[in-house]
C-alpha cells in the first residue's frame, strides 16, 4: 500500500499526495522508483533535464529531444513521462536506448549518486515564483488524482510551507544552486522560462551548442516553431491530464506575467516578502514580466 496522505490547507481543503523519502510527491508517481532514486544507474551520454514542476519541463524536454535527434518528425508524439525518473522503475529506464533525455523534478540532494560519478550533461531550468505558483495551482485543481478544490490563496501558502509535491520551490532552487556550485566539474546548462519565452531562437541556439550540435538558424527556427506553446498543446493535448472541461492541464496558458490576474494586492505583498527572505542569496535572475 502506497503511503498516500491528504494534506489540508488553512481552509480544510485537502491535497492528495504520496509521502516517500521524507517528502511529498505526486500520487501518480512510482513509489519504488522514488525509494531507489539514489541508486539509479546513469550513463555518461545521458542528458538530465532538471526543474521544479511547472517551470517549462515539457517544453524544454521536447526541444532537447529534437536537438539530439537532429530532425523534426512531424506527427511523431513521444511521451515525456516515459523518460521521467519519478515515473518509471529502473528496468524500464534501463531499456531506453542511448542517448536518453531523462527528466525529473527531484531535489539535488535526492538525485542519483551516479550524477557525480558518470557526470552526464544537466539542463537546469527555472521559472519566476509567481507564475509558477499560478501554474501549480491549476495543475493541482485540474488533475483528478490530487483531489484538490481549494483557493489560490490557500494553495500558495501550502507552496511556501513546502507541504506540496516536491517541497518548497525555494528549497529546490537553493539545493540545486548549492549542488551546481559545489560540483564545478558537472556540465550544467542553466536557463530560465522567461528567457526561453522572450527569445526562443537565442536560447535554443545556446542549448544546441551545449549539446555539442551545430545547426543552421533555419533549422533552429523550425525547432522553435514546432515546440511553440500552441503547437505542443495541439500535438500533445491527448497525452496529458485534462480538466473536467476537457482542457489540457499541462498546456494551459504558457505566459509570463499571468500571476497579475491571480494575486491580490495583499497576497502579492506577502509573497514578495517571502521571496525576498527565502531567495535572497540566489545568483539566478528571476523576471516577473517581459
Amino acid at each position: 500500500m502506497m503511503p498516500i496522505e491528504k494534506v489540508a490547507d488553512e481552509n480544510g481543503d485537502t491535497l492528495t499526495l504520496l509521502f516517500c523519502n521524507g517528502m511529498y510527491w505526486a500520487p501518480v508517481f512510482n513509489e519504488q522508483a522514488i525509494e531507489n532514486m539514489r541508486d539509479l544507474p546513469l550513463r555518461t551520454d545521458d542528458i538530465l533535464l532538471c526543474s521544479y514542476p511547472k517551470s517549462g519541463c515539457h517544453w524544454v524536454w521536447e526541444i532537447v529531444r529534437i536537438l539530439l535527434a537532429g530532425q523534426i518528425s512531424h506527427g511523431e508524439v513521444v511521451h515525456k513521462e516515459s523518460f521521467m525518473l519519478e515515473w518509471n522503475p529502473h528496468d524500464v529506464l534501463a531499456s531506453l536506448p542511448s542517448p536518453r533525455v531523462l527528466n525529473t523534478h527531484t531535489p539535488f540532494e535526492l538525485m542519483p549518486r551516479d550524477l557525480l560519478v558518470k557526470k552526464p550533461k544537466v539542463v537546469f531550468y527555472y521559472r519566476n515564483f509567481k507564475d509558477l505558483a499560478v501554474s501549480f495551482y491549476y495543475h493541482h485543481t485540474g488533475i483528478p488524482p490530487f483531489e484538490y478544490n481549494g483557493s489560490f490563496d490557500a494553495h500558495t501558502k501550502l507552496l511556501v510551507k513546502g507541504t506540496i509535491d516536491h517541497g518548497s520551490p525555494f528549497d529546490y532552487i537553493r539545493g540545486w544552486e548549492k549542488g551546481i556550485s559545489e560540483n564545478p566539474d558537472l556540465s550544467v546548462f542553466v536557463g530560465s522560462y522567461e528567457d526561453l519565452k522572450e527569445n526562443s531562437l537565442a536560447e535554443v541556439r545556446r542549448l544546441s551548442e551545449f549539446l555539442g550540435r551545430d545547426y543552421s538558424d533555419e533549422f533552429l527556427q523550425q525547432v522553435c516553431d514546432f515546440t511553440s506553446f500552441e503547437s505542443m498543446k495541439k500535438l500533445k493535448a491527448d497525452l496529458t491530464f485534462k480538466t473536467k472541461e476537457g482542457e489540457s492541464v499541462m498546456y494551459r496558458k504558457g505566459q509570463v506575467g499571468d500571476w497579475k490576474n491571480h494575486f491580490t494586492v495583499a497576497l502579492n505583498e506577502w509573497f514578495d516578502e517571502i521571496i525576498q527572505r527565502e531567495n535572497a542569496d540566489s545568483k539566478l535572475k528571476f523576471r516577473y514580466t517581459l
